[in-house]
């Protein structure tokens, strides 16, 4: 039976090795003609490059490239990938198979033989991937530096100046292509604008109108609502917008579509003047900036429509020129006054700094379109129009959320009540996850400036797609690969986990749990024991998805472990007692509880320490070991009843059963004294004993809340003194009989037995 075994298992295994074999053969014989031909394209690429260095083609065709490499680099780096896992599972197979012995069974041979195979072509596959890997990363280097030679020699070629295509203009008197004609037909468009404009203006009459008796003006100084604000410009424009639209109707009917184009950038331009000038002025009528901004929508729009039109086709190169570079000229000077106007802003002051560089960031570009270097100028002014447009854009759309943020916050100059008490805050209770909003929306806006940036500088898509694989794919630092994205994604759910216990931390301590029956020490245990759970599962769930492994961290573990056997046993001591109160609650906020010569009322109990305040207001910090280790008197562990001894005496003669009688009184009369509870015994008076002056009783009886103890003491003790008062009984003082010596002759033989003289008679 166990020779069966061992064939039936051999078989099994040479079953199973043929057809891991036969899956490697396949995905080999897949991968090797794509590997060769990959090869073979690099070297023909390399041998290209050389013609390229002498005869430099088009940056279209070079980017092409770039990006038919970065394919292949990417294709090889998944076969790469492929490859390596394939070839551990076969080193997995060949460590199960052991070392080669003389004696092995055939099938066993015959399965090592295979593997090994399996090993060798994998291993080969693997290095021809690993091959192309390095020749197309070479090649892009190498294109990376013909293309920057490219654009260097573009950048610094000069042509015609611009004051040349003006006298062109002038002489030729020629503003379109040859060929170009422009017809306009009169009678329908105009009929039809009539028409337009006779439906169109009584109603944005109306209109106005009607929003100015709904959104009326707000007498100076008060300052404008946001809706107020927005409804009353729009009610302003309203008409233009009726005037203005039956124009672009006329010339759009009559065969003028430029004209058209730009009167409908105009219309659009008086459309979002209200929205642009909401979110630059903030509830103020006319501010600085307002008049510019708009003039510059206005020519943005203008320059989009005429570039949609395909203005190209119909102005010749001169004209074109000319305009591009009146254009400019506009926009720098428009521009630049936006700027000086924004930085007259008090909380715009840093504008202020920036004003030189940012003029001369701006005239630089329409300075090298007129000077010739329309290349340049080709660069400049996307790049730095663009990102100083898309900053600008962006500090618009930030400013309602950091308003928001504001409204939100505790400073009571600045909140607002009524959003707070909306969403259920108190007007001191802080809003948690408050900064984290605020940091996630200025990453989310500076990632979309990144992007702007690099499309309106027209980085090539290889770079942009490169530097997103070092950021997706991460970078190697000697054994440990690290992958921003994903460092960066670990922080933010770990900031965000955080801010969720927080949150629940806050809501279970000041909300949820008051309503249910348990005491504030349960309650405190459970919001300390979430708030540590979540906290733990965070740091877990950032860690792993920072790509730590996990048997990393266990060999860390192991060290820590070692260095707290050393030098950190009190720290885990401490933190390991503290989980043990928070789950056992020996001690718990609230108790009355004696530690040594520490005595007091516990405050917190923490992780490390728990803190005791005792009755002169100091707060002592405990370490948790020594409630573990230590003997703790706890005056509420199980309930708050406690004992009050108020001891008396009388003189010798008074009426023992009225004293009884009184002390029962006297404790059945105070209010926190228990006197039909099952669980206690009711209030008893014990006679102690016959002392050297009084009769010694003890009035012993049980209170609802020990916290009084002494104060009920005080209190019994007084109304005892009281009652004894009214019924004549005396509490007896000490007393002592003193005599003096006389100093008189010695008698003979009146010595006493140890020699000393006798005390005289009294």
């Amino acid at each position: 039976m166990q020779g069966l075994s061992l064939r039936r298992f051999g078989f099994a295994a040479l079953l199973l090795s043929l057809v891991f074999s036969a899956a490697l053969a396949v995905a080999a014989a897949a991968q090797q003609p794509w590997v060769v031909d990959a090869d073979q394209k690099v070297k023909q690429w390399q041998e290209e490059l050389f013609e390229w260095v002498e005869n430099p083609p088009s940056l279209e065709k070079l980017e092409a490239r770039q990006t038919a490499l970065l394919d292949m680099r990417q294709r090889a780096d998944t076969c790469v990938q492929e490859y390596t896992v394939q070839l551990e599972a076969v080193a997995e197979k060949l460590t199960a198979l052991g070392e080669q012995r003389e004696d092995e069974a055939d099938d066993v041979k015959r399965l090592r033989r295979e593997t090994t195979q399996d090993k060798e072509t994998l291993e080969g596959q693997l290095a021809l991937c690993k091959v192309v890997i390095l020749a197309a990363k070479d090649l892009q280097a190498e294109l990376k530096s013909l293309r920057n030679d490219i654009v260097k020699q573009a950048l610094g070629q000069r042509e015609n100046e611009v004051w040349h295509s003006i006298s062109a203009l002038l002489a030729e008197r020629q503003l379109l292509r040859p060929g170009t004609e422009i017809t306009f037909t009169w009678w329908p468009s105009s009929l039809a604008a009539l028409g337009a404009l006779l439906v169109l203006y009584p109603m944005a009459t109306y209109l106005a109108r009607m929003l100015r008796r709904l959104y009326p003006q707000p007498e100076p100084p008060a300052s404008w609502h946001v809706s107020t604000l927005f409804f009353h410009m729009l009610a302003r424009r309203l008409p233009w917008i009726a005037a203005i639209s039956s124009l672009v109707l006329w010339s759009y009917l009559g065969g003028t579509f430029l004209l058209s184009a730009v009167l409908m950038a105009l219309v659009l331009t008086l459309v979002f003047a209200p929205i642009v000038q909401m979110l630059l002025c903030q509830g103020v009528y006319r501010c600085a900036g307002g008049l510019p901004l708009r003039g510059l929508l206005y020519l943005v729009l203008s320059a989009l429509a005429l570039y949609l039109g395909d203005i190209q086709t119909v102005l010749n190169q001169d004209a074109l020129l000319v305009g591009y570079a009146l254009f400019t000229l506009l926009l720098a000077a428009t521009s630049l006054h936006l700027l000086f106007d924004l930085a007259r802003r008090e909380n715009l002051r840093v504008l202020r700094a920036l004003r030189i560089p940012l003029t001369v960031g701006l005239i630089l570009g329409p300075v090298a379109l007129w000077l010739g270097y329309r290349s340049l100028a080709d660069l400049l002014m996307p790049g730095i129009y663009g990102t100083l447009g898309g900053m600008l854009l962006l500090w618009l759309l930030y400013r309602p959320f950091s308003q928001l943020f504001t409204l939100l916050d505790t400073d009571p100059a600045q909140n607002s009540e009524g959003l707070r008490g909306f969403l259920g805050y108190a007007k001191d209770e802080a809003v948690p996850g408050l900064w984290l909003g605020r940091l996630l929306v200025l990453l989310m806006f500076a990632s979309l400036l990144v992007f702007w940036a690099l499309f309106v500088w027209r980085v090539p898509q290889t770079e942009v797609e490169t530097f997103g694989a070092y950021l997706t794919g991460g970078f190697q630092v000697g054994n440990i690969n690290i992958v921003p994205a994903k460092l960066v994604l670990a922080t933010v759910v770990f900031s965000l986990v955080l801010t969720l216990a927080r949150w629940l931390r806050n809501q279970l301590s000041e909300r949820w749990l008051t309503h249910t029956r348990l005491d504030a020490g349960a309650r405190q245990s459970i919001v300390a024991l979430t708030t540590y759970v979540i906290v733990g599962v965070a740091i877990l769930i950032s860690l792993s998805m920072a790509g730590l492994d996990f048997q990393n961290l266990a060999i860390v573990a192991g060290a820590l472990s070692v260095g707290i056997g050393f030098g950190l046993q009190n720290i885990v001591n401490n933190f390991v007692s503290g989980l043990i109160l928070l789950f056992e609650r020996p001690v718990k906020p609230g108790d009355w509880i004696v530690v040594g010569a520490t005595e007091g009322h516990v405050q917190k109990v923490s992780i490390r320490y728990t803190q005791i305040r005792t009755f002169d207001r100091a707060d002592v910090l405990v370490p948790n070991s020594e409630l573990i280790s230590s003997q703790v008197t706890n005056w509420m562990l199980r309930d708050k009843v406690g004992r009050v001894i108020a001891p008396v005496g009388v003189a010798y003669g008074s009426d023992t059963g009225l004293v009884k009688d009184i002390l029962l009184r006297v404790a059945r009369e105070h209010p926190l004294v228990l006197t039909k509870d099952a669980q206690v015994p009711a209030p008893n008076v014990i006679f102690m004993g016959f002392g050297a002056s009084s009769l010694d009783f003890e009035l012993r009886c049980f209170i609802r809340d020990v916290d009084f103890r002494l104060a009920v003491r005080s209190d019994l003790l007084f109304a005892i003194d009281k009652a004894f008062r009214e019924h004549a009984i005396e509490i007896p003082f000490p007393q002592r009989v003193v005599h003096m010596a006389k100093d008189e002759p010695q008698q003979p033989g009146s010595e006493s037995p140890d020699g000393d003289q006798p005390p005289p008679a009294a």
